[in-house]
């Protein structure tokens, strides 16, 4: 699969914040759980990359945003683990434009 098709997840969190501390758990099982060449996901601490959790709006933690083709395809905020897994699940098939 070329890489432009692949989703990636981007999830913004923080070591002392208190709802990624919920979800941590989940997401690195999530994580372990995802082929490679379907999707990536990528921690980001807000305390590190301040800029790009700005640019992408990033007000609550844990942010998921998944991103395709280089555009942002869904966003979700906070300790909602069905919801996450629901939008993963609907990006992971592949596009149909391709």
């Amino acid at each position: 699969m070329k890489s432009e098709y692949k989703l990636v997840v981007l999830v913004f969190m923080a070591p002392w914040s208190e709802p990624w501390k919920l979800m941590k758990l989940t997401v690195e099982r999530m994580a372990s759980g995802l082929k490679s060449e379907e999707a990536e996901v990528g921690m980001l601490s807000v305390d590190r990359f301040k800029i790009l959790g700005r640019l992408l709006r990033v007000e609550a933690l844990p942010t998921f945003v998944l991103v395709k083709k280089r555009r942002a395809v869904a966003r979700v905020v906070g300790v909602n683990r069905e919801d996450l897994q629901s939008s993963i699940n609907k990006h992971l098939t592949p596009s149909s434009s391709r």
